[in-house]
């Protein structure tokens, strides 16, 4: 029951102060629009750099002189790193899958056809469980004896760190970025709370007087910023689905380059699980920024 008496005074207040109503709304709609709008695009591009951090392998050639006992101790060690978490997989090609792949690549395999011999090594195309790990296979087989001369090992090495400083960057700033956006929605709805608040002055100050505790006091005003935060965050939901629709949507099935084509590695966040995420913040944001602001007019 009292429960209801606080959802009625939020109410209330929100009627007889719709100017700064509409403004904490019109905050949480902006912090939210901007939060949905953001999240996804950070999640697609961390996805993306992901599926191309996936792509990284590293290829062991093996010496046409190498005997069967030298293949098979360099197979062991690749299985050790596979037991230990290093290595997510490794396929043994042999001289002659090595020329059936590379005749399938060719425009004219038949010029192939002129070569006395074959002269493709046979190898084991190794895949890190992390593309960091690709330092750490290659530290592990670097001096085994079964190894190529000319050829070792061979991986793309500058490719990877930079695909590993970009996927350090992009989560790096996708943290800080999200979290200056939720700070800065917490002031910016505290400051129209605050506002709320000091129209009512007086009426807390009764309050106060009678003996009413600081929880007593807190609850419609917390109320009150969670009203505003879901009513904004609701409308902020619609207009991302409305731009999701007749935008991205769109643009997507009618463009065709090698971004949206990235789609079929790279994924986001499903739109229903982004609305409930975006209502759940809108809420907190409304009754984190009333709490801290009511935290400090509230002490005596």
């Amino acid at each position: 029951m009292k429960l209801g008496m606080f959802f009625r005074e939020a109410l209330r207040s929100i009627r007889a102060n719709a100017a700064i109503s509409v403004a904490a709304t019109v905050t949480a709609l902006i912090a939210v629009f901007i939060l949905g709008a953001f999240i996804p695009s950070f999640m697609y591009v961390r996805s993306a750099v992901d599926s191309q951090k996936a792509k990284v392998d590293v290829d062991v050639y093996i010496a046409d002189t190498a005997t069967v006992a030298q293949v098979n101790a360099l197979r062991g060690k690749i299985d050790g790193l596979r037991t230990d978490g290093t290595v997510a997989s490794a396929t043994y090609v042999s001289k002659e899958d090595a020329l059936r792949i590379m005749k399938e690549r060719l425009r004219d395999p038949s010029v192939l056809d002129e070569l006395p011999s074959n002269p493709l090594p046979a190898k084991f195309n190794v895949k890190p469980n992390d593309a960091e790990n690709a330092d750490v296979i290659v530290a592990a087989l670097k001096d085994d004896p079964a190894l190529d001369p000319t050829e070792g090992i061979v991986y793309p090495e500058s490719t990877a760190d930079r695909l590993l400083t970009a996927a350090k960057f992009v989560q790096w700033a996708g943290f800080v970025l999200i979290g200056i956006l939720l700070l800065a929605a917490i002031l910016l709805i505290g400051n129209t709370i605050r506002l709320s608040i000091f129209a009512r002055r007086r009426e807390v100050e009764v309050m106060r007087l009678v003996g009413a505790t600081n929880w007593f006091i807190r609850w419609p005003f917390m109320i009150e910023g969670v009203i505003c935060g879901l009513v904004g965050a609701i409308v902020a939901v619609a207009m991302l689905w409305g731009i999701k629709v007749g935008v991205v949507d769109a643009w997507a099935a009618g463009a065709d380059s090698a971004l949206t084509k990235t789609g079929s590695a790279a994924g986001t966040i499903a739109f229903p699980l982004l609305t409930l995420v975006l209502v759940g913040a809108g809420a907190l944001l409304g009754a984190v920024g009333s709490a801290i602001t009511l935290r400090r007019f509230l002490k005596v």
